[in-house]
């Protein structure tokens, strides 16, 4: 999985900051900062300390026991009622698939790197997919409950689900790595106000991959 992984963080990190924030009206409601969540949409499992007290690496995304086992996501889709809201969801996780895929030498295919499947009767350890209060996923795998919360009337966009189902896989968000001085400035006059806690940047080392990667401005 994380052999492609940089496409990945390219993924979440568009998915993070595709809106210029100067187009962005102050009455605009963002549905992810009312996730409940770390950093609004990030919810941890309780195995896991807050990033920002925890050594973490560059690219900002989970490794270890917190990966999917086999690269695989089983999902209950049964709680999401709309069949407008399942096909919007089934088609993010593809999107996901696809562009996480890689193409082997002499072929033509593409594999991919990680898979969603609706889950099977016997299995209990999956992603619950339900209706909730602002846009907000569990990061990464856990033993703990998994959930991907998606209100109704905010969080149902190509975008924002992608997003979501990048922080299933395991991502934080780009602008809270460690090195993100050394590629951009943030001007904390213009954050609003309780949100700071947003733009704390992690700690290096420790459960998160290090990635090796560049700053992603897209």
């Amino acid at each position: 999985m994380f052999a492609h992984v940089l496409v990945l963080s390219y993924l979440l990190v568009g998915f993070t900051l595709s809106t210029p924030i100067s187009d962005v009206s102050q009455t605009e409601i963002d549905y992810e900062l009312f996730g409940g969540g770390f950093e609004g949409d990030m919810i941890l499992p309780p195995e896991v300390l807050n990033p920002s007290e925890e050594p973490t690496g560059r690219g900002v995304a989970i490794a270890g026991p917190r990966q999917w086992p086999k690269n695989t996501i089983p999902y209950d889709i049964s709680l999401i009622t709309d069949q407008k809201d399942r096909d919007m969801i089934e088609a993010a996780m593809n999107t996901v698939t696809l562009v996480t895929g890689f193409t082997k030498p002499g072929e033509s295919t593409i594999t991919p790197c990680v898979t969603f499947r609706p889950k099977m009767s016997n299995e209990f350890q999956y992603l619950k997919i339900q209706y909730g209060t602002g846009c907000s996923a569990t990061v990464g795998y856990t033993l703990f409950k998994k959930t991907l919360n998606l209100e109704k009337n905010g969080c149902f966009t190509p975008g924002i689900i992608q997003h979501e189902l990048t922080h299933v896989l395991g991502f934080y968000h780009e602008q809270s790595r460690p090195d993100r001085d050394l590629y951009i400035t943030i001007n904390h006059g213009n954050v609003a106000k309780g949100k700071g806690h947003n733009f704390n940047k992690y700690l290096w080392g420790g459960s998160v991959l290090n990635q090796n990667s560049t700053y992603d401005y897209d």
